[in-house]
């Protein structure tokens, strides 16, 4: 008596050869969708890392910025120092931009070497034709009067700090919380003066689809230092610079100086009587840049007496 052998029928192999393909095409689509959806996680990373270093860079330099008012007797095309901006593309906010900041490292620190540098901003169209290209200028050296123009080539001294944006743009805050597209602290209605905040504002363009709209970010940066007197810094009566308020006090400065002319401290100078390295906020700092190179002597009322404990020198105290 014969037996019959098991075996798949055909039937029975066709069903599992599409079951193992429904299995295989659900296992792939869910491949390819996973694929997709980290490529995506990885450019929207890339870009929020590229679009925050732009915005800590140029918030960075607006949180250092600094302003000296312009005298009443000064012509204001002899006055250097500006924070201007103003909107050349059409667009809502300012996109050239030019100001002074505290933000230049001197190559040595036993050199008088000024921390100020003067900063701008500005952008052009890239040669795509469909983005356009965030360029930073900046220069250690102040000009010599009023220049509001920002170079917007290498070949200048800028140098490219974002590509691939779709737009770039500053407004400003005032006083009264006002929004405000343009500043010029030269100008009559804002002379020497700084806004208390400013928005920045950076658009991304997409590469794969140039018609989509952009990825916008804002970040608000408020403007610590409130533009400077000189006068009144060096004025040794004010009570800014540290002078004395009634008459005995100023007697008494006048016979210290006399006396401080005479002793071991009289022929030194501020830098050599002072800690002028020191780390002590933008009006004392910027003094001691002025008057650094000075006697001591001569200068000694206009050092604020909240700063005297800066004088190393024993003999000079």
């Amino acid at each position: 008596m014969s037996r019959r052998r098991a075996a798949f029928t055909l039937l029975e192999v066709l069903a599992v050869v599409l079951l193992t393909a429904i299995v295989l095409g659900v296992a792939l689509a869910f491949y390819v969708d996973l694929s997709r959806a980290s490529v995506r996680a990885a450019d929207g990373t890339r870009s929020l890392r590229r679009v925050t270093a732009v915005l800590d860079r140029v918030a960075r330099d607006f949180e250092r910025v600094v302003l000296v008012t312009k005298p009443a007797e000064t012509d204001p095309l002899d006055h250097s120092w500006i924070f201007f901006g103003e909107a050349r593309r059409g667009g809502t906010g300012a996109d050239h931009l030019k100001f002074v900041t505290r933000g230049h490292a001197p190559r040595s620190s036993a050199s008088r070497e000024s921390d100020l540098e003067v900063v701008g901003y500005s952008v052009r169209d890239a040669e795509d034709g469909a983005s356009i290209e965030l360029l930073r200028f900046s220069s250690p050296q102040l000009p010599d009067g009023l220049d509001r123009e920002v170079p917007d080539d290498e070949e200048e001294g800028a140098a490219l700090l974002a590509d691939g944006l779709a737009g770039f743009g500053v407004t400003f805050l005032d006083e009264l919380g006002e929004e405000l597209s343009a500043w010029d602290s030269s100008s009559l209605v804002q002379s020497s003066q700084l806004p208390a905040a400013v928005v920045i504002e950076v658009a991304l363009a997409d590469p794969d689809d140039p018609e989509a709209e952009p990825a916008t970010f804002r970040r608000r940066v408020l403007l610590p230092l409130r533009p400077l007197d000189l006068e009144e810094l060096l004025d040794p009566k004010s009570a800014v610079g540290g002078g004395a308020e009634e008459e005995g006090e100023e007697q008494a400065d006048g016979e210290a100086s006399a006396e401080c002319t005479g002793g071991p401290c009289g022929g030194l100078t501020v830098c050599q009587a002072v800690d002028c390295s020191s780390d002590v906020g933008p009006s004392v700092g910027r003094l001691f840049e002025v008057i650094g190179g000075l006697a001591f002597c001569d200068v000694r009322q206009q050092i604020p007496r909240s700063v005297e404990h800066l004088i190393v020198n024993p003999a000079c105290r």
